[in-house]
């Protein structure tokens, strides 16, 4: 048998009656699958916990509490395989509206127990989204086994970040960055990619091996909102001078828990990590927006993100022999030059008396 505690948030108010409909239903169908369990209702806040038969409780997770949208941002707390006995054999699904039944707890208590699921929803906004999305379908993520897969890695920073760095305010900096990190993640999940972890003003990710199109129509798309949030910041802000490199590489990766019991990264790491930050780099050197290696260009279909120019062959660090690098040729050239330019006149007005300095 199969053990699950899991948090959720109410997607809109729910009623006394909202609340009696899903007992009732949870009642009617864990009765019929045979699954136990209760479920707590505190402020906005489901905390449930289900035990039976592990397919039934995975069909019942996976099938209809996930998607249901009467609750959104589920987080699964605790996820126990092997159960030996039920700890609440008789209850199907008992419920507990802490709303309502004041006297079931004393206020100290209510208000210890709201603090953990608020906590639990504060510490889910941290956390990598592949280890979110295990604990969202129950998975421990220490109990995964270090695996080798082929994926195209997605590599982006932002042009002339030491500059920004030194001369911009912290609220400043962070939000240049934040802006960035925005842009990736929203193209790299709408395209079906995994961000791996924000490094700095850096992002990585992931795209299936078969998804190659995907992550070419993610670099091409990511290129096109960092151009259209220029175009709509203001002439004084630095997000007016928001570039950012973009590269792409194909290949092997490690995949798996790194680190020590106290500190762990559920990360991917190889050559082709390395290769794509390398390729993001190039981006500078060559004046392009975006640069991929052969394998990638390889992989896209015909009807993929369109035709591709060669920009020759390079020596990366790292790398035993020179490589061929591509572009898309859709993309317009970057004036690199131009950008750090402008990115350094702008802080050079921000020096000006008058003006604030991190100096």
């Amino acid at each position: 048998m199969k053990r699950i505690h899991y948090v959720s948030r109410f997607a809109r108010p729910l009623s006394n009656r909202d609340l009696a409909d899903i007992h009732d239903s949870a009642v009617r169908n864990n009765q019929r699958e045979g699954v136990t369990g209760f479920l707590v209702c505190l402020g906005n806040t489901f905390f449930q916990v289900l035990e039976g038969p592990a397919s039934k409780v995975d069909e019942l997770y996976n099938g209809r509490i996930l998607p249901d949208p009467r609750h959104k941002d589920v987080i699964c707390l605790k996820s126990e395989t092997k159960v030996k006995a039920r700890m609440y054999p008789k209850w199907y699904m008992k419920a507990f509206n802490l709303n309502q039944e004041t006297e079931i707890l004393p206020f100290a208590f209510r208000q210890m127990l709201t603090a953990l699921l608020e906590s639990s929803h504060t510490i889910a906004q941290y956390t990598q989204p592949s280890i979110y999305r295990m604990l969202e379908l129950g998975v421990n993520p220490t109990t995964v086994e270090p695996r080798r897969k082929r994926v195209t890695v997605l590599f982006s920073d932002i042009i002339g970040f030491s500059q920004f760095a030194e001369y911009l305010r912290p609220v400043e900096l962070i939000a240049l960055v934040n802006s960035h990190a925005e842009v990736c993640t929203d193209c790299v999940s709408r395209n079906g990619g995994e961000v791996n972890k924000l490094l700095g003003d850096g992002v990585l990710a992931y795209f299936s091996n078969s998804s190659t199109d995907d992550a070419i129509k993610c670099a091409i798309e990511l290129v096109t909102e960092m151009k259209s949030r220029r175009e709509r910041a203001r002439v004084s802000s630095p997000h007016r001078l928001l570039y950012g490199g973009v590269g792409l590489a194909n290949g092997w990766v490690y995949e798996g828990n790194i680190g020590p019991a106290l500190k762990r990264d559920f990360t991917i790491l190889g050559n082709t990590v390395n290769l794509a930050s390398r390729l993001e780099s190039l981006t500078r050197d060559l004046g392009v927006r975006l640069t991929l290696g052969a394998s990638v260009m390889r992989r896209a279909s015909e009807s993929g993100a369109g035709a591709f120019v060669s920009l020759g062959k390079q020596r990366l660090k790292g790398q035993s022999r020179a490589i061929e690098i591509f572009t898309v040729r859709s993309l317009p050239r970057l004036d690199v030059g131009k950008v750090y330019s402008d990115i350094e006149g702008f802080v050079e007005c921000l020096q000006k008396p008058g003006n604030h300095s991190n100096s």
